[in-house]
């Protein structure tokens, strides 16, 4: 993991909080701000989003028995 390359290079070319924000910035760089009131990786939210995308098949399947 990046984290965990991140303390040991501390100790060879400076200090670790450089490198923590360096892997912060890596991981961070493809997520973005939400005009939603909760974040995007809240699970009701992820969850109602799940039951739309697949409403046909659910409806299918369960419809059917």
């Amino acid at each position: 993991m990046m984290i965990h390359g991140a303390a040991v290079l501390g100790r060879a070319d400076g200090p670790t909080e450089v490198h923590k924000a360096t892997v912060a910035r890596q991981v961070l760089r493809d997520y973005g701000g939400t005009d939603d009131m909760w974040p995007t990786e809240w699970i009701p939210g992820k969850l109602e989003a799940a039951k739309a995308k697949f409403a046909d098949y659910l409806e299918l399947e369960v419809g059917n028995l």
